[in-house]
């Protein structure tokens, strides 16, 4: 895996050196792109779907630097190790990285380019146990397909043999996970939620149809700040407590969930904090990144409750609410969470 990682990144390099030499490749349509790909970078990786995968990662940023036009001649390859593999249906699936119950199957090259087949034992997220079962079973029977990454994260030598680290992933359309991992069907009443997202907390406040504070609830998860706290701990955390938001919310009769709109909060912008609040175009780029991280987990979890998701303006949620705090007798980010029911509440109304 570690050979085929490296040989994959070098095709990346590659397309992103021929782009920069010939800038006009980058409005072609996605399928030239590839077979140029595959005329291109057959000499270093002997695998027209690794190659494929590695065009899509490559023509999918170049697309991406072009709507937030950035400059393609500044675009530099991170430090990533990985190959991936579009999906096939007439393949199981996957032809190269093909799942099975507790295993995957994973075509690789050695260092002199000769191909082998090795199965993997794996360890499936207790979470995704269900969801990843129902992609087995439709794909063994040839009416699902699903793209898959292998990623590199660690790769450790010893003189007779190599020990290398990594995750799969697998990508799925959020309709199917939805159908699969739904927990209820119709919500039980017709109040809204606004939910506030902080870098230590998540703020819930329900209100009925008058617009009347009938609950709050918040969820706390300040450990995950702590200096060296593990990164895929801290998101599990993270995802107990959106589960434990919505569960709540549900069950006081939520069908619409309100939250600040990622675009207008300055999603990939750079941005940097003072005194841990709102102060106009003062963020960091890190916690604003965060905050819209979480937001796009709630809105992937917000229907599996039956919940509508509607986004509002953030401006003024946080800032000059005092005497509303003072008023509800509640913290800011509670007051706030408020405001945002609010304003969802008015969405809802105009829809």
């Amino acid at each position: 895996m570690y050979f085929t990682s490296w040989f994959s990144k070098l095709v990346a390099h590659r397309l992103l050196s021929l782009v920069k030499q010939s800038p006009p490749l980058v409005d072609f349509h996605e399928r030239k792109f590839q077979t140029i790909a595959r005329k291109q970078a057959r000499d270093i990786l002997p695998n027209r779907r690794y190659i494929d995968g590695m065009a899509k990662l490559v023509y999918s940023t170049l697309q991406s630097a072009k709507k937030l036009g950035v400059d393609i001649q500044k675009l530099e390859l991170s430090d990533w190790l990985l190959f991936q593999c579009e999906g096939e249906k007439d393949k199981k699936g996957n032809q190269n990285i093909r799942l099975y119950k507790d295993k995957v199957e994973v075509l690789t090259f050695d260092y002199s380019k000769n191909p082998e087949r090795i199965m993997l034992d794996i360890k499936f997220p207790r979470g995704y146990r269900m969801v990843l079962d129902r992609v087995v079973e439709l794909s063994v029977s040839g009416e699902l397909a699903y793209p898959a990454r292998v990623i590199v994260r660690e790769a450790n030598f010893y003189p007779h043999s190599m020990h290398v680290f990594g995750e799969i992933q697998v990508m799925i359309r959020l309709d199917f996970y939805h159908e699969v991992m739904k927990r209820f069907e119709s919500p039980l009443g017709d109040n809204v939620g606004g939910i506030d997202v902080n870098t230590d907390r998540i703020n819930l406040a329900v209100v009925n149809r008058s617009g009347e504070l009938l609950d709050t609830y918040t969820v706390w998860f300040s450990e995950i700040t702590a200096r060296g706290f593990p990164k895929k701990k801290a998101w599990s955390l993270l995802g107990e407590s959106i589960h434990k938001v919505l569960k709540y919310a549900y069950y006081h009769g939520v069908s619409t969930i309100a939250l600040e709109n990622p675009k207008v909060l300055g999603y990939l912008k750079y941005y940097w904090i003072r005194n841990g609040e709102r102060c106009g175009k003062d963020y960091n780029y890190k916690v604003a990144t965060f905050r819209n991280s979480v937001i796009e987990k709630i809105v992937y979890k917000a229907p599996l409750y039956g919940f509508d998701v509607v986004f509002v303006n953030p401006a003024g949620t946080s800032t000059g609410t005092k005497a509303l705090q003072r008023k509800l007798g509640l913290d800011k980010h509670t007051t706030s969470a408020y405001l945002i029911a609010l304003r969802g509440l008015k969405r809802k109304k105009t829809k």
